[in-house]
């Protein structure tokens, strides 16, 4: 052994000795995984609608699944569908007769083992917020909105919680007089889960469309979900910036209570990057809408840090990749980022979640070109990771493929035609939550595309479909687990490239 290496050796020994009672980690691996909505089952509700917008979250005892038309609860030991309901009864069920018209999401609150969904209620202007009775989502539901100006459309509501507060972000449409580029509602968590939710007590933070405004803010604001508990009674937000390419961080204070305030914006400058191009497919179009550099699925809040992912093509390559960052969530610091990506391939509409045993499971769409074979269709995937001593992500084990596409291409007319002027719509977003009750199994939601079908009259073409995986991590000895933790922290490498000092 070389000089150098026992060196290296006593360093990373050094470094076992200190961190001492860091968790056990574990390789993960794909326990299992059921099949969810398809696009044909909501037609059969009469809700026949693309994208799916793929969302969905793991309670107790069962997987709520929400896509654009349907509710679907699933038993989550076994996949069994235990009740499917189109998206307009299940509202008028929870108090909105006024319907919903989509873009839903959910969680499984950790502190009250309750759900909270919220959607497009029946015009652009409203967003419907439900709470459940209980922890079973296939039991009774009680609901609140939020009633913005009228003919202003409140768009992509993004949701997060703590134990204080839940938080509702939007992209405004329509009258950004009134409602601004971008909003932030804080609404006190009592007001929403200690009887008939109301919304009395919530404050609405509008950004204008101007470089004060949503530029210093960002679009797309997603608030943090965090199961560390809030003492605070602050959140952190981040979001991708309307005018570079960077990302935006700022918080809000005194969530507990009407009258929250908000703090100045701070602009993260990250590794540089394109705009996400069409992702490529094996029949050789590059329709595939990829979306843009929006963080589309949750921000976890741990251990005082904020970590996302979001869909960027990376400076001077051909190809989108699923990034991810960790950043200070007291200071919107950069700590980190990390790309999953390479040439030939593009990965996209990621989501991240993370939890207190530094256990990290990040799901990502992928597509390649003709010279990909199969591994070219659109694959819904997975790679898990652990935290190092910075709360920094490495790699566990290989990537993972949950469900690959039964189809080449997924186009925006029939199949046997190529519209180079149509650009597919895929996602919006998929999901990652991890089991209340356990929280080393963790439940990734993604879309594929099925086979081709007539949806729409004499025009044959494929359907989205949707999945779902539980991936657990298998324990590994601890002294293994350790010397992961220790070599990580000695030899990762973040891409911390500044602008500044490329502009130098």
């Amino acid at each position: 052994m070389t000089y150098k290496s026992l060196m290296k050796l006593a360093q990373v020994s050094a470094l076992v000795a200190a961190i001492g009672s860091v968790p056990t980690l574990a390789g993960a691996a794909t326990v299992r995984g059921f099949e969810g909505t398809s696009q044909l089952d909501n037609c059969l509700l009469g809700q026949c609608y693309r994208p799916p917008d793929t969302m969905g979250a793991v309670g107790t005892t069962q997987f709520l699944e929400t896509t654009n038309g349907s509710i679907t609860v699933y038993n989550k030991a076994t996949g069994a569908v235990q009740s499917r309901v189109d998206m307009p009864s299940f509202w008028t069920a929870a108090g909105m007769p006024g319907g919903a018209g989509g873009d839903q999401r959910v969680l499984f609150d950790h502190y009250t083992n309750r759900w909270i969904m919220i959607g497009f209620g029946g015009v652009g202007s409203t967003v419907n917020i439900a709470v459940s009775d209980t922890a079973n989502a296939g039991g009774t539901w009680k609901s609140t909105q939020i009633v913005g100006a009228l003919g202003t459309t409140l768009d992509y509501p993004t949701l997060g919680m703590d134990d204080k507060g839940v938080y509702i972000g939007t992209q405004n449409f329509g009258d950004r007089v009134t409602n601004g580029r971008s909003s932030l509602f804080s609404i006190p968590k009592a007001d929403l889960f200690g009887g008939a939710p109301t919304v009395a007590n919530m404050t609405r933070f509008n950004h204008a469309n101007t470089v004060g405004g949503a530029g210093a803010y960002g679009n797309v604001l997603q608030a943090a979900v965090n199961w560390d508990g809030n003492p605070g009674n602050t959140t952190s937000v981040m979001s991708a910036s309307i005018i570079d390419y960077n990302l935006k961080f700022h918080q809000i204070n005194g969530v507990n209570a009407a009258g929250a305030t908000k703090t100045a914006a701070t602009n993260i400058v990250v590794s540089l990057y394109d705009d996400p191009a069409p992702a490529r497919q094996p029949d050789g179009t590059r329709l595939v809408d990829t979306l843009d550099d929006r963080i589309s699925g949750n921000v976890y809040q741990h251990n005082g840090k904020l970590y996302s992912v979001h869909t960027v093509t990376p400076l001077g390559t051909d190809y989108t990749a699923v990034r991810w960052t960790v950043v200070d969530a007291a200071t919107g610091a950069l700590i980190g980022e990390g790309d999953i990506g390479s040439e030939g391939f593009d990965y996209y509409q990621g989501s991240i979640a993370v939890n207190e045993l530094g256990q990290v499971v990040i799901g990502y769409n992928r597509s390649g070109g003709a010279d990909k074979g199969l591994a070219g269709r659109i694959g819904f995937l997975a790679r898990s990771f652990g935290l190092d001593t910075m709360g920094e992500l490495y790699q566990i084990g290989d990537e993972v493929t949950l469900r690959m596409s039964d189809v080449d291409d997924y186009r925006c007319g029939a199949h046997n035609v190529i519209d180079a002027g149509c650009r597919q719509r895929w996602g919006d977003y998929s999901a990652v939550t991890f089991d209340p009750l356990d929280h080393s199994k963790f439940y990734a939601i993604g879309e594929y595309a099925a086979d081709w079908a007539d949806v729409v009259p004499g025009i044959n073409r494929a359907v989205w479909h949707t999945y779902i995986a539980e991936i657990g991590f298998v324990p590994e000895p601890e002294s293994l687990a350790l010397f992961g933790v220790a070599f990580a922290a000695l030899f990762a490498t973040s891409r911390r490239r500044r602008q500044a000092a490329v502009a130098a």
